[in-house]
């Protein structure tokens, strides 16, 4: 199989799992995606009346309060998935929002001439392609000179151990665990940021780590797991789901304590200057 085909696949795959779960994406235990968004907006100190590209926009976790800012301003807002874009909509509708375009593009081919926006931001949407140089340079590419381009993923501590402890269960179902199932960790270190930053010929390059980390109960917990990236390897397990999660709860209540369950989220925003 070509490159060119196993990377469609994982486009196709991924797309799939995002439209099955645009419903309650970000919703319960996942509030850390709409925390890191009022990061971005806070952090970029706007004027008003800034034209954003929001790659990898999703349901407008980072589109919307950056939207709210922009009183003369408007968010462009991007994602493959137009399951996703009907939730960051109809989220905006009720929040009276009406300066966020929304485009099902993808975000390694989006149309939009060079230079047209002020800044991008790409809010854990990096690491899902293979190429993230290529992916950020043409991100950066869409940014006028002097421009920012703002992105966010997860420190190599985030999850841990939840995430360790369902993989090992999974795999004891006999569920195909990929390689490498967890890509945000190819940019979770500062000197991993800084080299991908450098290689997409970004300037003025600032990292600031933030925990969003909180305390949930069990079925929150669950609520991550299948509302998020996890879900495409949880659904292999098919008629053994509920017997599989009873499982996976019984572990964790090991390390819980009387506030819930804590998930460590600790999490990188990058910038740099086009």
């Amino acid at each position: 199989m070509s490159n060119d085909n196993s990377e469609q696949i994982t486009k196709d795959n991924i797309r799939r799992t995002f439209e099955a779960v645009a419903d309650n994406y970000g919703k319960g235990g996942a509030k850390f995606f709409h925390a890191a968004g009022e990061y971005i907006a806070n952090s970029l100190n706007l004027q008003g009346n800034e034209h954003i590209l929001d790659v990898a926009s999703g349901t407008g976790a980072t589109a919307i309060p950056l939207a709210k800012k922009l009183l003369k301003g408007k968010v462009t807002a991007v994602d493959f998935s137009s399951a996703m874009l009907d939730q960051a909509r109809q989220s905006a509708e009720q929040k009276n929002l009406h300066n966020i375009d929304y485009q099902v593009h993808d975000m390694t081919a989006m149309p939009f001439s060079e230079g047209q926006f002020d800044i991008a931001t790409c809010s854990f949407g990096v690491f899902f392609v293979e190429d993230m140089v290529s992916l950020l340079t043409h991100i950066a590419s869409k940014v006028k000179p002097e421009g920012r381009v703002i992105i966010s993923g997860f420190c190599n501590n985030s999850f841990i151990p939840q995430t360790d402890i369902l993989f090992e269960q999974l795999h004891s179902y006999g569920v195909d665990i990929p390689e490498n199932p967890i890509g945000w960790k190819r940019m979770a270190e500062p000197g991993q940021l800084h080299e991908l930053f450098n290689n997409a010929g970004l300037k003025q390059i600032e990292i600031h780590r933030q925990s969003l980390g909180y305390y949930v109960d069990l079925e929150q917990w669950w609520e991550l797991v299948w509302n998020a990236g996890f879900r495409g390897m949880v659904a292999q397990l098919g008629d053994r789901l509920e017997e599989f999660k009873q499982e996976h709860f019984a572990e964790l209540k090991k390390r819980m304590n009387d506030k819930g369950l804590w998930v460590e989220i600790d999490v990188n925003f990058t910038q740099g200057t086009v």
